[in-house]
């Protein structure tokens, strides 16, 4: 089967897993007294917007010091806020776009050079998510444990080394961009740089962690920032706005595998991605007000980015090749 229809394939049954969850166990009743609960306990809802925000600060900063230009950390951050707000309104993931787009309209830098750093920012996302879900899967003691170590380690092999393989070297495209990962990754820069994207990610757990603690479940901060990697992990299956259905399965079954009841972790997978909702277009309007752009601009931007990494997976694209 496809790679892309297999991914569809998994996205539609984790959303029909969500379905039945929610025919299972939702209430409307009861998700706004657990939503109110933010409200009531307004440290808690403080504590949360704090950290999710700082999460986001860290990454653009991650994401500054891998571009390695002059440009200010607030071009790097509203293109996050946007790609952000992009991905909740939109049934595809298409703010990877709009975030190239908007570096390449305030940092002066090329659509090839945006589209470059977006693209490991992310590459590096997925490795920590990947890290921190094998660690806990470690020590939870789940069967497959020696997979992931076995993905991991030929992982991390595989990236140290790709430069020097002749089949990269083949394509000046793709050979390009991996040597100048390789010599921002393998170096201090690249260690600072996995940091502050690890403690974005550990940060964000911090939104879980609160639900939790208001709906007096039990799970421990490290717990909590496994199943928190592992729901992040899962939205490669974004097939709806936000991620409904997808991140409401991947959540609930981390907490269940963490011994929460099913009932109150869905409840807990519920509330946390309300709050992320509203985190997402409360950041986006802000963005807005601040670094306005135009529907057309994301529109076109978005357009740009499916050809562009078409393109760059078969090899199609030559040094003078102008995306």
């Amino acid at each position: 089967m496809p790679k892309k229809q297999l991914i569809r394939l998994i996205a539609i049954l984790l959303v029909l897993c969500s379905l039945y969850l929610t025919w299972r166990w939702f209430s409307s009743e009861a998700w706004l007294q657990d939503v109110g609960l933010l409200f009531q306990r307004p440290r808690w809802l403080i504590f949360m917007t704090g950290v999710y925000l700082l999460s986001f600060l860290l990454k653009a900063a991650a994401w500054r010091l891998y571009a390695g230009t002059g440009v200010r950390i607030g071009v790097y951050f509203h293109a996050i806020s946007y790609s952000l707000l992009v991905n909740h309104v939109l049934p595809i993931k298409a703010g990877d776009g709009v975030r190239a787009g908007l570096f390449m309209k305030h940092g002066k830098a090329t659509w090839d050079e945006a589209l470059h750093s977006v693209a490991v920012m992310r590459l590096i996302d997925m490795l920590v998510l990947a890290a921190i879900g094998g660690i806990g899967i470690i020590r939870l003691g789940l069967p497959s444990s020696w997979i992931w170590v076995t993905v991991m380690a030929g992982g991390a092999i595989f990236l140290a080394t790709a430069h020097f393989l002749p089949v990269i070297r083949r394509i000046p495209f793709v050979a390009k961009h991996a040597a100048y990962f390789n010599l921002q990754i393998l170096s201090p820069k690249g260690f600072v740089i996995i940091a502050l994207i690890t403690w974005s990610w550990i940060l964000e757990a911090g939104v879980i962690y609160a639900v939790a603690r208001m709906m007096g479940l039990q799970p421990g901060v490290i717990s909590l920032v496994w199943a928190n990697s592992m729901t992040i992990a899962g939205q490669i299956f974004h097939i709806t706005p936000g991620g409904i259905g997808t991140y409401e399965s991947t959540m609930s079954g981390s907490l269940a595998l963490l011994g929460v009841d099913g009932r109150d972790a869905y409840r807990a997978a519920l509330v946390s991605h309300t709050f992320k909702f509203l985190f997402a277009f409360t950041l986006g309007a802000y963005s807005l007000v601040r670094m306005p752009l135009h529907w057309h601009e994301m529109k076109s931007w978005m357009k740009r980015l499916k050809p562009a990494i078409s393109a760059t997976r078969h090899g199609f694209l030559r040094k003078d090749d102008n995306i």
